[in-house]
């Protein structure tokens, strides 16, 4: 087996909330992070190039 293919996509968060986070621990995981913030940096350069 591979290096995190036994761990959970999601995690309950250790914060103490009932949120779940990504966990970087799973490949899937660190992708959806990824795809996270490049989405967040486009969508913000989006809006503040439109006047």
């Amino acid at each position: 087996m591979r290096d995190g293919d036994d761990e959970p996509v999601f995690r309950k968060s250790r914060f103490g909330t009932n949120r779940y986070e990504y966990n970087p621990a799973n490949p899937v995981g660190r992708v959806l992070i990824v795809v996270t913030v490049i989405g967040a940096i486009v969508a913000l350069a989006v809006m503040g190039s439109s006047h």
